[in-house]
């Protein structure tokens, strides 16, 4: 019996890009594009959910944290400065960077070039985003 892979793979090209749509606790934007790629509904996922992310220059991705799923980013493009918990770190191409549950984090864009990463989560859908600023 042949895999039907038409759920099991997706292209970000194909799929698009959607704006990140979280507020601050301050009544701020979240900024950022995100284009999912494996997730419980895309792909019948039970354990994780990944998807591209893209923070255009000047875009600030919203410090926040998840109490229910670790996250890690994979970094592509761009050298990010990346939140993690009270410090900041300047990623570069190449980097993984693990976030475990419950850790506040963020990324801002404050370079040239568009920052292009693999973000991963660890549940395929419905974890929780609480606003850290």
């Amino acid at each position: 019996m042949a895999t039907d892979i038409s759920r099991l793979v997706h292209n970000v090209d194909e799929q698009g890009f959607t704006a990140l749509e979280k507020t601050g606790l301050r009544g701020q934007k979240d900024q950022g594009l995100v284009s999912t790629l494996i997730s419980r509904d895309l792909s019948g996922s039970d354990d994780l959910c990944v998807s591209w992310g893209r923070i255009l220059p000047g875009q600030h991705h919203l410090c926040h944290h998840h109490p229910d799923a670790s996250e890690f980013y994979v970094v592509i493009s761009g050298e990010p400065l990346v939140h993690l918990g009270d410090t900041e770190y300047r990623a570069k191409p190449g980097d993984g960077i693990y976030i475990p549950r419950g850790t506040t984090h963020g990324i801002t864009n404050d370079g040239d070039d568009d920052v292009n990463l693999v973000v991963g989560v660890s549940k395929p859908a419905d974890w929780q985003f609480v606003a850290d600023e």
